[in-house]
């Protein structure tokens, strides 16, 4: 018993880290963040005017969120850490989909170590874990890296 503990907690820790090794080998030209020298989770906000994470220090509030989950317009939410290499793999496409897709989506990145009070509330098992919205009610959830092909087809299906 006790040497098949160490056998699953050795292969998941080798997995997280090729997964990592992984993340850091991305393209640079995916992205613009990359290339300018920011961080790749600088905080992300909806296109609504009902959020701004701007306003509150780079955060969202818990009442901000609150209000754009609500909309009837889908809400992507990425809950992700800083030092998850999944997470950052992840991040570019995060931010393309923000950017290309505002008309249909509304996108979110909460890092959920920073703020326990909103990433408590889904019971979050990993990084990255999407949860997507609508009408404040969960219409999708999945833990780990998607690429920007994966999320696309994820927003399309629930808008």
């Amino acid at each position: 018993m006790k040497r098949k503990f160490l056998v699953n907690v050795l292969s998941l820790s080798l997995l997280v880290f090729i997964t990592s090794c992984i993340g850091n080998s991305v393209d640079e030209s995916n992205t613009e963040i990359n290339e300018s020298g920011e961080d790749v989770h600088a905080p992300m906000t909806s296109t609504t005017e009902e959020v701004s994470q701007e306003d509150h220090g780079g955060m969202i509030t818990k009442d901000s969120f609150d209000k754009v989950i609500a909309g009837n317009k889908l809400t992507m939410v990425d809950f992700y850490t800083t030092w998850c290499g999944p997470c950052k793999m992840m991040a570019p496409f995060v931010q393309q989909i923000k950017v290309e897709n505002a008309d249909i989506v509304n996108v979110i990145q909460v890092d959920a170590e920073a703020q326990l009070d909103i990433a408590s509330r889904y019971n979050i098992q990993g990084y990255p874990t999407l949860i997507f919205f609508k009408g404040g009610q969960i219409v999708f959830e999945a833990l780990g890296g998607r690429g920007k092909s994966d999320l696309l087809d994820l927003v399309n299906k629930y808008k």
